[in-house]
């Protein structure tokens, strides 16, 4: 669940080494993470669809994302989880439990530490733009990032991102395993208004839930 979420949020805003960086993806993930950057909150529904071509399975699952700042909440696989940019709540409500938690101001994990999210290849990964395309008369670029990191258990992250309005439309990390994890943006909105309680998990509004707090 952490390792589905992780990758999600990696992907959203930035998201074979190469030689050198290629100046023109670049030019592109630096205008996406600068519209980005200039929303104040950030909503969307996505998908993320899983595909194994070696078990010949495929599955897939819906969610939802509200970033403020550094605070966000996200609904995804059965957990919601509420983060007011110092402590983070994983909610089960299947099980009425949340565990809490209070990640480090300087974690490099993107699940524990969002502010990451807009800068992540900047130092994080090599890029190359592989191409353009037109699709109902929107203009995509398709950027693909390689982790620096040799050790990941994924070999690359392609990225298409709409060049008209500089939002990332879809994305697919591929695996090392032969598994592929692809998410596309299914509504994109900027600038709704939400209260900043909204990112708290308040136990009063969850009764007889289990607290497990995990911060001593």
């Amino acid at each position: 669940m952490k390792k589905i979420i992780s990758t999600f949020l990696i992907i959203l805003v930035v998201v074979a080494a190469m030689a050198q960086q290629d100046p023109e993806a670049k030019k592109i993930l630096d205008k996406l993470s600068e519209k980005t950057k200039s929303h104040e909150v950030i909503s969307t529904n996505f998908k993320v669809t899983f595909k194994s071509v070696k078990d010949n399975i495929e599955n897939s699952s819906e969610g939802t994302i509200v970033i403020k700042g550094d605070k966000y909440r996200l609904n995804f696989m059965s957990t919601e989880a509420f983060f007011d940019g110092k402590t983070l709540w994983n909610y089960l409500p299947e099980v009425n439990e949340v565990n809490i938690t209070e990640p480090e101001p300087d974690d490099e994990d993107i699940f524990n530490n969002p502010k990451r999210l807009f800068t992540i290849y900047e130092d994080d990964y090599k890029y190359q733009l592989i191409g353009t395309s037109t699709e109902n008369n929107k203009d995509y670029a398709i950027v693909d990032l390689y982790p620096k990191d040799i050790d990941q258990d994924y070999s690359r992250i392609r990225l298409q991102i709409n060049t008209s309005k500089y939002y990332l439309s879809s994305a697919t990390v591929f695996g090392k395993d032969g598994s592929n994890y692809t998410i596309r943006i299914k509504d994109f909105k900027t600038n709704e208004k939400f209260d900043d309680k909204y990112f708290t998990f308040e136990t009063s509004k969850y009764p007889d839930v289990e607290v497990i707090d995990m911060r001593f």
